[in-house]
Formats: C-alpha cells, sequence, structure tokens
C-alpha cells in the first residue's frame, strides 16, 4: 500500500460524522476499521435456539490494533484476543515483597516441624504424594499455591477436595477462612474417616502461621485465578462458561466450543435501527489533475492526487474507472450516504470467582501494569508481555471491540459536469452489479461479487447528470444467518490501561 492519503482522509471524514451523529450515545473514541480486516459484519448473531454465530464471533473476538492507515483499526484473525489476553495473562504471577517473602519465609521456618507432622501422618494415613499428583495441583490450581506437600494438604485435599469446593467447581478453602474457623472439621464435611489427626495437625500449622496468614492466602487466591483465567481461557467448556456456534452457511451447530461473549442489543433493535432514517453522509469533489490524475477534495480537507478515486468493477468482467469512462467526467461533486445506523455493544463473559465461570477478568493485568518493577505485593509481569499495553490512541496493539457502529452499505451518488451524458448512458448498462473500490484499496463490501447496482438521471443539460450506486437486491436478499452489515468503525477497550489513560484518549481524539 504505497500512498493511503484518500484512505485516511475517507477514513478520517467518516469517523469525524459518525462521531458527530452517535455523540449522545457513545462517549469513547469510534476508530474506523480499515479494510480489508475481516469485511463486513455479520449482525444477525444467533439462531432462534441462541446459538452464536460463528462469523459473528470472528468478527467480535479479534485484536485490535492500530490500522497501515493512520487513524484506523485493524483486526486480527478470528480468536485473536483471547490467544493474546491468555499470552498477557500467563506473563503474569503473584508475588509477595522482599519483606512480606521474608517474614513468609520465617513463619515457615517456625513452623516446619509442624509441617512436616502434616505431611508424615497424612503419607501414613493415605499414601504417599506422588509428583505427578504435586504437578496435577499445579496444573489446577497454580505452581505457586502448591510448592510443596504442606501447601498440597492444606490447599488441594482440605480446601478443595476435603471442604466440596472442588466438586461444586469453587475455590479452595482460603488459609484466612480456615484459620477462623472455630471448627476446622466444620468446614470439610467430605473429610474420610480416621481424618482428624490430620486436621488437627493442619490447625495448629495454621495458628503458628497466623501472623502471616493473609500473605498465605493472598499467594494462593492470587495463584488460582491466574490458573483459573489461563484454563477457562484455552479450554471453554459447558461447566466454563463456553458458547456454541453455529455455521452461517450450514446452520450447523459446530462441536467446537468457543470463549463466551454477548452482544447486549437485540437482533430485533438493530434490524429497527438499519430500517430507520437516520443517516450519516459526507461530500467529495473530484476535478483534473495532470498527468491523467484525478484531484480529490474531502470535507474541506486539503486536497490530493490519485490515479483513480473510483472504480466499478463488474460480475462480467468489465472494469470502470468512474472519472474516465465513456462520457464521465473528472469535474464531479460527490455525495456518500450510510442509512440506518445502529450502536452494537459487545461484551467478553466476565470471569465471576465465586462460580469460576467466564474468562475476562483484567484486575491482573492492570495490577501488573501498575506494579511494574516496585517492591510491592501482588501481580506482577515475569516475563515482558508480547503486546503493547498502552492505549490504542498511542500505539497499544492489544485490545478488544466494546462497541461497533454498523450501517447499511453506503449509497454513492455522483453528479457530473461538463460530461456528455448522450455518450455515457450509450456506454452504461444500469442491469449490471458490482463491486466499488475507492482509491485503489477501500472496498465499500466486502463481496465476491454483485455488491452494488447503478442507476442514472439526466441533469439540466446534456453535459451534466447523476449515477448512484447502492446495493444490490442478491446482497440484500440473503439467509438471516448471513445478513452483513458495513462496519463504520469500532470503539476499542484495552486491559491495563488506567482510567486516567482512557480519559486522555478520549480528550485527544
Amino acid at each position: 500500500m504505497s500512498d493511503t492519503t484518500g484512505g485516511q482522509q475517507f477514513y478520517s471524514a467518516l469517523q469525524a460524522k459518525a462521531m458527530a451523529a452517535l455523540k449522545d450515545i457513545l462517549k469513547s473514541p469510534l476508530y474506523p476499521i480499515q479494510f480489508p480486516s475481516q469485511g463486513d459484519f455479520f449482525w444477525y448473531y444467533q439462531n432462534p435456539n441462541q446459538v452464536f454465530n460463528q462469523s459473528t464471533f470472528d468478527y467480535i473476538s479479534a485484536n485490535i490494533s492500530p490500522g497501515d492507515v493512520p487513524g484506523t483499526a485493524k483486526l486480527s484473525n478470528s480468536g485473536g484476543f483471547p490467544n493474546a489476553y491468555n499470552q498477557v495473562i500467563s506473563s503474569i504471577v503473584f508475588t509477595l515483597s522482599t519483606n512480606d517473602q521474608a517474614a513468609l519465609n520465617k513463619a515457615q521456618s517456625d513452623a516446619q516441624t509442624q509441617g512436616q507432622t502434616i505431611v508424615a501422618d497424612f503419607q501414613t494415613s493415605y499414601g504417599q504424594i506422588t509428583d505427578a499428583q504435586l504437578q496435577d495441583a499445579a496444573t489446577k490450581y497454580g505452581q505457586y499455591l502448591v510448592g510443596n506437600k504442606i501447601d498440597y494438604i492444606i490447599s488441594v485435599v482440605l480446601g478443595a477436595q476435603w471442604s466440596g469446593n472442588q466438586a461444586a467447581n469453587k475455590p479452595p478453602l482460603s488459609y484466612q477462612q480456615m484459620v477462623n474457623a472455630r471448627n476446622l472439621q466444620d468446614l470439610l464435611p467430605y473429610s474420610p474417616p480416621g481424618a482428624d489427626q490430620v486436621i488437627s495437625d493442619v490447625s495448629i500449622y495454621l495458628n503458628i502461621m497466623k501472623p502471616v496468614i493473609g500473605l498465605k492466602t493472598q499467594i494462593q487466591n492470587g495463584s488460582w485465578i491466574i490458573v483459573q483465567l489461563q484454563n477457562n481461557t484455552k479450554a471453554p467448556s459447558d461447566s466454563n462458561g463456553g458458547i456454541k456456534t453455529v455455521n452461517p452457511n450450514t446452520g450447523n451447530v459446530l462441536s467446537n466450543l468457543q470463549v463466551g461473549y454477548s452482544i447486549s442489543q437485540s437482533q430485533a433493535a438493530i434490524q429497527n435501527d438499519l430500517d430507520s432514517n437516520k443517516t450519516i453522509s459526507f461530500g467529495m469533489t473530484t476535478s483534473q489533475a495532470s498527468g491523467g490524475s484525478v484531484n480529490v477534495s474531502i470535507e474541506g480537507q486539503a486536497g490530493f492526487s490519485v490515479g483513480s478515486w473510483l472504480t466499478f468493477a463488474t460480475t462480467a468482467g468489465g472494469s470502470y474507472d468512474m472519472s474516465k469512462s465513456q462520457g464521465t467526467s473528472t469535474d464531479a461533486s460527490i455525495t456518500l450516504t450510510w442509512k440506518g445506523y445502529s450502536v452494537v455493544p459487545m461484551a467478553p463473559t466476565a470471569w465471576q470467582q465465586a462460580t469460576n465461570v467466564g474468562w475476562y477478568y483484567t484486575d491482573p493485568i492492570a495490577q501488573a501494569v501498575n506494579n511494574g518493577t516496585q517492591d510491592v505485593t501482588g501481580f506482577k509481569f515475569v516475563t515482558k508481555p508480547a503486546y503493547d499495553l498502552q492505549p490504542f490512541a498511542k500505539g497499544g496493539n492489544f485490545g478488544l471491540l466494546n462497541n461497533l457502529v454498523i450501517s447499511n452499505y453506503p449509497t454513492i451518488s455522483i453528479t457530473y459536469k461538463n460530461a456528455n451524458f448522450s455518450s455515457f448512458k450509450q456506454s452504461w448498462n444500469q442491469s449490471v452489479s458490482g463491486n466499488l473500490k475507492l482509491f485503489g484499496f477501500i472496498e465499500l463490501g466486502s463481496f465476491s461479487q454483485g455488491a452494488y447496482g447503478s442507476s442514472y438521471q439526466e441533469g439540466a443539460d446534456n453535459s451534466t447528470f447523476t449515477v448512484t450506486f447502492s446495493a444490490s437486491e442478491q446482497v440484500l436478499s440473503v439467509p438471516q444467518l448471513q445478513k452483513t452489515a458495513y462496519v463504520i468503525g469500532g470503539a476499542v477497550t484495552n486491559p491495563g490501561v488506567t482510567s486516567s489513560q482512557q480519559v486522555e484518549q478520549l480528550v485527544s481524539v
């Protein structure tokens, strides 16, 4: 893509008009989605059984990064954001400050003898704790939670298994809950016969550790959170909030589950918006330039020259340059109109700690960004994230859509001056459909063929006439799950960005 001036000005004008139209509805910056990215949006997002449209999921699950055309956003492939999110989460651990770690180490040293008693009594009654068991527990709960046999017995055996929390898909009992219990046995209804001695051993150990039990609880909870977020993102299931999707072309429900996403605008409301008379529009003018080029001016911005501002490629294989075709002229006034637009809010399924359902939880990311390299207790990055976590406006490339503004396909009306209508009429076939391309690289509708039809009307004399392109019937008349709309732009959330940075980003637009 050698020269993006035309695209930059086109997207800039569209962004300004859209944000003006939506100023009372959308409070965050709106960024045009650079073509092609993923093309048009499948707005009919679920079938009658409320199974999510896979093509809709493909779009809203993309990772968002700055586009190649300045001021635009571009989308990754399907699932790009969940994949990026998992990578970022996997680079975070919960760690203690130097002072807190020293306090914990001393307490553990003081309680070492009692800890050995716990392990000995447990293994006498229930067998040796194997490396495989420790590894399995680390996978489920986090290696920092079960770093040794003592923690395994307390967190996994008592906290998760004997409490019943593991079967209920709940987090293990925290160290704080256990140390606060008047009778620890009461919290362990699923403890096996003969467990009294181990439970008594653990109660004594917890009392010795009481001065630092809050630190143990923080490590336990922080480690568990990271692992659950990883597991729920990598392996969506019925139990953790994963969703089924349907193939829009066949209607078949796909076997693999996806991470949860939702759209909070009903399909009926979106349809009503698209059927409305609300419009977003702006104008352009063209004139002759040297060397066969065309001067273009968009909404009062500085003019620029291009070889071709608009081409119409027909399904029959023809191609028309709309400033050089027979009977047309380089002197023209153009209006682009998007009639019927809708704001579509979308969100990933938020993770709920109490039920371990969902996958999207940004607190660890935000805390790790804020903590940086400080010597504090909390979430930190142990490896540098593979993504730029800055706000989108500053080049951040770790983001997701929170709103999408869609519309019917734009109508392009071209009024020519100094033209020859008779000559144009002889060469033009209004029954032919095709695709439109702006400035050589922006397609107005991502179809393989037949997106637009045309009509024309003579002006006051033979030197003036108007050509109008609008979406063809074959594009409009499609099955419900294949209904698509033009994407005007999207609002972006960057996890880890502070609220003050978000305000700064809004002011800068």
